[in-house]
């Protein structure tokens, strides 16, 4: 009964749509900065770059879903995956077109390259899939009534191991710029 009821609330949610001031869709892009966690390997500066698209309820809750190609690992090994996070925030005022939104969320990610300098972490036991709990804060404008600008700051923990054969986990920041247009007004 509790997993109907959750899965009832979600639907609603994701559905909601009507009830949304601003639907939004946008591009995304910057830095990675990431390691594993249960090791001493340094870490990797990578890259992130997406599509984004979302929209914000009445009541300034705002769902967000993602689609990014994002270089993840450390010292010794270069991953590349697709991500898919869903978020799930809120919006305070800083103004009359500054916003500023925190949110948290799930992120499934898809692995679609590997490239690795050492032994140590080898390409062949890195997991096709990984999962990863997100959360961030943004901070945007509208410069006008239908484009927006954002600096987002995120937090990625792994929860699920990164490798078949250890227990380590992908952690990492990303920080990236936001540019997109409200769209169904």
């Amino acid at each position: 009964m509790k997993t109907l009821a959750a899965a009832t609330l979600v639907l609603l949610v994701l559905t909601s749509p009507a009830l949304g001031q601003r639907q939004y869709v946008g591009l995304t892009g910057g830095a990675t900065l990431s390691d594993f966690g249960n090791t001493t390997s340094g870490s990797r500066w990578g890259g992130v770059a997406g599509i984004a698209a979302g929209f914000r309820n009445y009541n300034w809750s705002v769902i967000n879903l993602e689609a990014t190609w994002t270089q993840r690992g450390d010292e010794n090994i270069r991953l590349d995956y697709i991500d898919i996070p869903l978020l799930i925030g809120g919006v305070a005022r800083a103004g009359s077109d500054i916003r500023t939104r925190f949110y948290a969320g799930i992120d499934v990610a898809f692995k679609i390259g590997c490239n690795a300098g050492t032994v140590v972490f080898n390409c062949d036991n890195a997991k096709g899939t990984q999962w990863f709990l997100p959360f961030g804060v943004m901070i945007g404008k509208w410069k006008t009534r239908s484009t927006y600008f954002g600096i987002d700051v995120r937090y990625l923990l792994g929860l699920s191991d990164t490798f078949e054969t250890s227990n380590i986990w992908s952690r990492g920041w990303q920080f990236r710029v936001n540019v997109g247009r409200s769209v169904g007004q």
